[in-house]
């Protein structure tokens, strides 16, 4: 296996792409996919994710093949393994992912991205140029991501994937499947787990600003997985059933992810946390509040013209958010 520095992957190769299957993780890389495909004339793009996504990527015209990399046993994974890829992008940090882009690139393939070397025994060493020294940074929040790495225009995850898969055009939109959800949507759509704790919104306040909306005749749907599967991937039971307490519809595990994408396209606005539906909310052009954390917009927060970002101050959770910089938002919407 070799280090990708741009230059050695010929029209017709056969490209592996892996990411973790966070929704959000998956979203931010559907501009990586539409770039290798456009800029690299592949024979194929195989996907190498997870089950928590499968909806998105079964049927996507990004994606020629998907395989089930994260939620099914890894032997399930060694049974799909054909012959190797000429390219294997991996921009997932994990041992097993990086282990699968070892097993993945063929002797004479490139990789790029975390990746075992030739005998497993320890990481492949970062190529020594400047896309390499990125990698070996990670420190992509920084306000001087750009100033340090000028080939950047932004600092923007999607950005980064693409540039540091050597890929130079313009960064396209996320690009993920649609369908129509079916029945009569609400009004506001609202997410509100999380992976993190410090992610989170108080249950007060989702309380209050639900029923100010509903009181005012706004109808309110609550997003998110059904809440056994809820509590065993994200936090925020509480908060989920304090809005449904509180009067919103309850639209937990009702759609598919692409019936998601349907109903956050047909909403007047997507109320949400620092999550997946947030990008999924971006990707279907709909209107957007996002709650996130101090200093995690320069990497996180897609650059969606509808896209409005409530930070919390530096060293402070989303929790200190106030309800009243929220309502102020939320009233913008309706006049």
């Amino acid at each position: 296996m070799k280090r990708y520095t741009g230059a050695g992957v010929s029209e017709g190769s056969r490209i592996a792409v892996i990411t973790n299957d966070a929704l959000g993780n998956f979203v931010v890389a559907t501009p990586l996919f539409q770039m290798l495909r456009s800029e690299l004339s592949p024979q194929c793009i195989d996907y190498f994710g997870g089950t928590r996504i499968a909806e998105l990527a079964l049927g996507s015209d990004l994606i020629d093949r998907f395989v089930p990399l994260h939620g099914e046993s890894p032997r399930g994974f060694a049974d799909a393994l054909t012959e190797p890829y000429d390219l294997v992008v991996n921009v997932e940090w994990t041992t097993w992912a990086k282990s699968a882009a070892a097993m993945l690139v063929g002797e004479n393939g490139y990789v790029c991205g975390p990746c075992l070397d030739e005998e497993g025994r320890a990481d492949l060493p970062f190529a020594e140029d400047d896309r390499g020294d990125l990698w070996r940074d990670q420190e992509w929040v920084s306000p001087e991501v750009t100033t340090r790495y000028p080939f950047l225009s932004t600092g923007f995850i999607s950005e980064i994937f693409c540039r540091l898969a050597y890929l130079g055009g313009s960064i396209p939109a996320y690009r993920v499947r649609q369908q129509d959800p079916g029945g009569t949507v609400p009004d506001v759509l609202i997410a509100a787990s999380a992976s993190l704790q410090d992610k989170l919104w108080t249950v007060e306040n989702w309380t209050a600003v639900v029923e100010t909306m509903i009181k005012s005749g706004t109808t309110v749907g609550l997003l998110g997985a059904p809440p056994k599967s809820q509590k065993k991937y994200w936090l925020g039971a509480d908060e989920e059933l304090a809005i449904v307490s509180a009067g919103a519809i309850d639209l937990r595990g009702a759609f598919t992810l692409p019936e998601v994408v349907g109903a956050l396209e047909r909403c007047k606005l997507a109320l949400t946390l620092d999550n997946g539906i947030l990008h999924l909310a971006c990707a279907a052009g709909a209107p957007t509040i996002g709650l996130y954390r101090h200093g995690i917009r320069r990497l996180w927060a897609p650059p969606h013209p509808g896209l409005q970002v409530l930070e919390a101050q530096a060293g402070e959770t989303v929790a200190s958010i106030s309800l009243a910089a929220v309502q102020a938002e939320v009233e913008k919407f309706w006049h």
